[in-house]
């Protein structure tokens, strides 16, 4: 049945690190946006509540195609014209790298890293400006399998993920980026915009980015390196670590 959501809206923020350098002094970085700025644009995602924008991503809109479940290896490209969001559901778990990059096409490959997965599936569906994703197992339902998931997006998406497990990069997105796995390191990288991401077992790492949100892991570090904005970091058991970190607080 066809959806009523809107498209999405997208606020991006100034003053991210684009260029794919790593900054290692202060001095080296591009000045942060001015607070003014910051404070209008993060208002605009503040009125984007997360269940709103999960919502437009989750729920089924219209779906312009569908393919039915594959074998793994899986490799498949689509070209894009209006492109919101990426909506993945990887029951399977697996390393999944997630990178911003063509402002045209959308690339999800899955493979094996280690033995075979001989029962694991793979769906991808169309839908109203984005795709879904899903992975499962056919036999061993809910066994992480040993699989590699990369998607090729352009760089404005807003992302949502949930997996059974693996770790987890993100690079390169200006949008709203939202994820949990079970366990594994989650690294994020160049990321601009909102951000809330957590694992329940493994480390946490956010470098060159310009982000509003949280970052959160059960048992492990988590480490905030050339960041700017308004982020919180947070172990249950594990240490926070900040390097060069500049904040800018939104009332």
């Amino acid at each position: 049945m066809a959806s009523d959501a809107q498209p999405f809206i997208h606020a991006p923020i100034d003053g991210a690190w684009h260029d794919g350098e790593r900054c290692a002094t202060p001095d080296q970085r591009r000045p942060l946006a001015d607070p003014k700025l910051w404070r209008e644009t993060t208002s605009m995602l503040h009125a984007l509540s997360y269940i709103g924008v999960l919502a437009q991503l989750a729920v089924a809109p219209t779906m312009h195609h569908a393919d039915a479940p594959s074998t793994i290896p899986f490799d498949t490209t689509i070209a894009t014209t209006r492109f919101s969001g990426v909506a993945l559901d990887l029951e399977a778990g697996g390393k999944v790298r997630i990178v911003g990059g063509s402002a045209n096409l959308v690339r999800v490959q899955v493979t094996d890293r280690g033995k075979h997965c001989a029962d694991c599936i793979v769906a991808v569906s169309e839908i109203r400006n984005g795709i879904k994703v899903l992975t499962g197992r056919s036999r061993d339902v809910g066994t992480p399998a040993d699989v590699q998931i990369l998607v090729e997006v352009p760089t404005q998406t807003n992302i949502l993920l949930t997996s059974a497990g693996g770790q987890v990069e993100i690079e390169g997105i200006d949008g709203y980026v939202s994820g949990t796995t079970d366990f594994g390191a989650v690294q994020l990288f160049r990321l601009s915009g909102a951000v809330k991401v957590e694992t329940k077992r493994g480390d946490v790492t956010l470098r060159q980015s310009y982000v509003k949100g949280s970052v959160h892991t059960n048992a492990g570090r988590v480490l905030l390196e050339d960041v700017g904005g308004d982020v919180q970091a947070t172990s249950t058991k594990g240490g926070v670590v900040e390097r060069r970190v500049e904040r800018v607080r939104v009332q």
